[in-house]
């Protein structure tokens, strides 16, 4: 992958997640990988989409396995007296992906992609969300001590 990509794309989503994450569940997270791919892989079993405006549209994916999706819902929602169940965590999961997604339009602003975000809509099928289209695909395999987790950002590059 271009180096330029990743410096002037991918890495503001990638801070963008390290302080929301650091922010809203107390934890500190790793890039594991970042590599492009053609077919997708099944990394988890709730996700969030976010649409991507810029010159073409876009999505990005914030991919969880169920147990990192509750250990993340449960350190959001510390301190409240509600139980954490299924609704609750797709809620925090649909949160996350709202909150990276606004950190990295202020990061992206400046720079050579300016993108515009729609509302992330939660399932709890990842295929549902995949867009059927030649766009390429970008990974960011992610971990925490939660667990681990992955965004893929789908672009005309």
């Amino acid at each position: 992958m271009a180096s330029e990509i990743r410096d002037t794309l991918l890495e503001p989503f990638i801070a963008a997640t390290r302080t929301a994450l650091a922010e809203m569940a107390g934890t500190e997270m790793v890039v594991q990988a970042v590599y492009r791919q053609t077919t997708p892989v099944e990394m988890g079993d709730i996700a969030a989409a976010v649409r991507l405006t810029s010159a073409s549209e876009g999505l990005l994916l914030f991919i969880f396995p169920k147990g990192t999706a509750k250990a993340l819902a449960g350190r959001i929602l510390v301190g409240s007296a509600v139980q954490v169940d299924e609704n609750l965590v797709r809620d925090c999961v649909g949160e996350i992906a709202n909150v990276v997604a606004g950190q990295a339009k202020a990061l992206l602003a400046g720079g050579l992609h300016r993108l515009a975000f729609a509302m992330p809509p939660v399932v709890a099928t990842v295929n549902e969300l995949r867009p059927q289209s030649s766009q390429d695909c970008l990974v960011i395999a992610l971990r925490c001590d939660a667990g681990e987790f992955a965004m893929e950002l789908f672009l005309n590059l």
